[in-house]
């Protein structure tokens, strides 16, 4: 890392990547990775920082997939309780006040298809929105680059499901766009041996969770 590409925590927003029902139980390593992403939901709106959820969305026809998945039917249709987000991800979804959740448990909002579909993001807490993506970046087709443009973020950590597809391809873009970004390998499913080195020669860091946390936090007392 060096003046072009370290992260600037201070300037960040979260990316969560296709967390969704049907995902978590489908893709291999994803369950696994939920408590990490959940703690870095938790500091980003302690910080005050920027969270973005992005989905995908499958017509029950297919034909908004990407061509090697117009064959899949009945994954994350839009108001299927499988194409929800993972419990926990948005705020109040853990009972108990604990980390992710609000004290007593208060219901999660649900996703809404018409508005993602319609290429708006769904607010669901200060600060935090919901996006829906059509194919594997986050910034393909999406208004992202402009929502974090007008949130003055400069810096992207990424986290979800799947690190070969859909994560890798938003760092890669997010890279052609100028933003710094960091890989946060332990809330990443199907992380890879290489990714660490094919990742840095982008510019883009590898972090783990506590690593994260830990300069959130400190950005923001910084700033209190």
């Amino acid at each position: 890392m060096d003046e072009y590409t370290g992260p600037e925590f201070s300037r960040s927003a979260l990316l969560t990547i296709d967390l969704q029902r049907d995902f978590v139980a489908g893709i291999a390593g994803t369950t696994e990775v939920l408590p990490a992403v959940r703690r870095l939901t938790h500091a980003f709106r302690e910080a005050g920082r920027p969270i973005v959820h992005v989905v995908r969305l499958y017509l029950p026809d297919g034909s908004n997939a990407d061509l090697c998945r117009r064959t899949l039917r009945g994954m994350v249709n839009p108001h299927s309780p499988g194409s929800q987000l993972a419990a926990g991800l948005l705020p109040g979804g853990l009972p108990g006040g604990l980390p992710g959740g609000l004290p007593g448990g208060t219901a999660e909002r649900e996703l809404d298809p018409d508005l993602l579909l319609a290429g708006r993001a769904q607010e669901v807490g200060p600060g935090e929105h919901i996006l829906y993506k059509p194919r594997w970046s986050a910034f393909y087709g999406t208004p992202l680059l402009e929502h974090l443009a007008e949130r003055a973020v400069s810096t992207v950590v990424v986290a979800g499901c799947n690190y070969p597809n859909c994560p890798r391809s938003t760092l890669v873009d997010a890279t052609e766009r100028d933003l710094r970004a960091v890989a946060v390998r332990d809330a990443l499913s199907g992380w890879t041996a290489g990714a660490d080195r094919e990742l840095a020669g982008m510019g883009i860091a590898c972090l783990d969770t506590s690593e994260v946390v830990a300069a959130v936090r400190s950005r923001a007392a910084s700033r209190a």
